[in-house]
């Protein structure tokens, strides 16, 4: 990631990176399929906030950013299928990571 060395400065050297993060699935369509699968999967909750102990995640464009005009959510880089995730204190992390994967290569 371009800004990697920020974020290593910026980090929590007893907490590593924190549970946040992103991917962009370029459609509100395929984000939506995907956050449905995930739900389904058990790998947590589609949420507006993602404030939460367990695992949240949402359309940012269609949820907490949907007010930011669309030209600013352009430069901003935010698409219409980019899915955020707030990882929770899930049981075993390593088994959420395969359903994620699971979910996603059944787009």
């Amino acid at each position: 990631h371009p800004q990697h060395e920020l974020h290593k400065k910026l980090m929590n050297e007893e907490f590593g990176f924190g549970g946040l993060l992103a991917l962009d699935l370029k459609t509100h369509k395929k984000a939506n399929r995907f956050m449905r699968k995930m739900q389904d999967a058990g790998v947590g909750y589609l949420a507006v906030s993602l404030g939460y102990f367990k695992t949240l995640f949402s359309c940012s464009g269609h949820s907490t950013s949907s007010e930011v005009p669309l030209e600013i959510q352009k430069q901003m880089g935010l698409s219409d299928g980019l899915v955020r995730f707030s990882v929770g204190l899930d049981e075993n992390m390593e088994e959420v990571l395969e359903k994620i994967k699971g979910c996603l290569s059944t787009r």
